[in-house]
């Protein structure tokens, strides 16, 4: 097992498709398969994807109350225990996010639960089952919101437990808890900049915002810095170049959900596969693209991440 993925947030993810989203009137959806229902939260959907590239994981968390176990039930149903799990179990309930796609006018309204309160008793539980589990891989991959209990700082720790055990570090967070990750120096930093695009305190806006606050981040020890820009682009910065990794013309989306996740498990894919990041980076974005052109969740395997590889363009970025 190389690959550890960390949600200390899980969430029950609920799909409704619309065709027309009016606010203050009755839906009713009549079509089963407008609606979906799947286990969710960021690392939990890269394990899921990673089991569609034919990559092992172990997804670690926390569960709690009806929803954990309806949540641990879909993961036991849709996966056959492909994907190796490790829950800390709580008594408040696991989280429920639910969203609204209307197609018709392609847009999406998220409603995210804030989830469990977790006790230190439980806490000091959980990191004993992560140190555990750190000896066991290469790769651990960080993301999501931090539920009610847990020091906002907890990123900055896991990181640095991870690199004293050799691991390869991957964080996709925001706001205060992805500042704190930071300054332990992950290997790799995707920041997660929806709905809100201030990361370490600075306003995103120009590309050259962009570009600055990459740098930053890797002086504080990143070896890798990958921006969503511009919807269908993305800038990624190492220490060596600086490139825009564009996708080409317009497609057809499909799947409005979970390309960030995908893009990181496209990622894993190819630096497990011995690619190095410039390479590994045209994974994960083809996998990205992959995702928008599927079903939820959804990037068709190996084959439909590389079909995507002939839609990625790369630009040079002069810093």
């Amino acid at each position: 097992m190389d690959v550890l993925t960390v949600t200390l947030n899980p969430a029950l993810d609920r799909l409704i498709e619309i065709d027309n989203l009016e606010i203050g009137t009755i839906h009713r959806i009549f079509e089963s398969e407008k609606t979906h229902i799947s286990p969710g939260g960021k690392g939990i959907n890269v394990s899921l994807y990673l089991d569609q590239l034919g990559i092992e994981s172990t997804a670690l968390g926390i569960l709690g109350g009806l929803t954990g176990r309806m949540f641990q039930v879909r993961m036991k149903r849709d996966f056959d225990n492909r994907i190796f799990t490790s829950f800390l179990y709580v008594k408040d309930e696991t989280r429920e996010n639910l969203t609204l796609v209307d197609r018709k006018s392609k847009t999406i309204t998220a409603l995210n639960l804030p989830g469990p309160k977790v006790d230190q008793r439980s806490f000091e539980l959980f990191m004993k089952k992560y140190v555990a589990l750190l000896s066991r891989v290469k790769i651990c991959e960080i993301g999501g919101t931090i539920p009610s209990g847990i020091s906002l700082e907890v990123y900055n720790k896991m990181v640095n437990m991870a690199k004293k055990a050799n691991v390869m570090t991957i964080v996709n967070a925001h706001g205060e808890p992805l500042s704190h990750a930071i300054e332990a120096g992950p290997d790799i930093v995707k920041p997660d900049i929806r709905g809100s695009k201030v990361v370490l305190g600075k306003t995103l806006n120009t590309l050259d915002d962009y570009v600055s606050s990459a740098k930053e981040i890797i002086d504080k020890g990143a070896r890798m810095v990958i921006y969503s820009f511009e919807v269908k682009n993305d800038l990624v910065v190492t220490p060596e170049w600086t490139y825009l990794f564009k996708m080409k013309g317009e497609i057809k989306r499909i799947n409005l959900m979970g390309t960030g996740d995908a893009y990181i498990a496209g990622l894993i894919y190819g630096i497990s596969n011995g690619k190095d990041f410039f390479e590994s980076v045209r994974y994960g974005m083809a996998a990205a693209i992959a995702d928008e052109l599927t079903e939820e969740k959804n990037i068709g395997g190996i084959d439909g991440m590389n079909a995507a590889m002939k839609l990625i363009e790369m630009e040079r970025v002069l810093s």
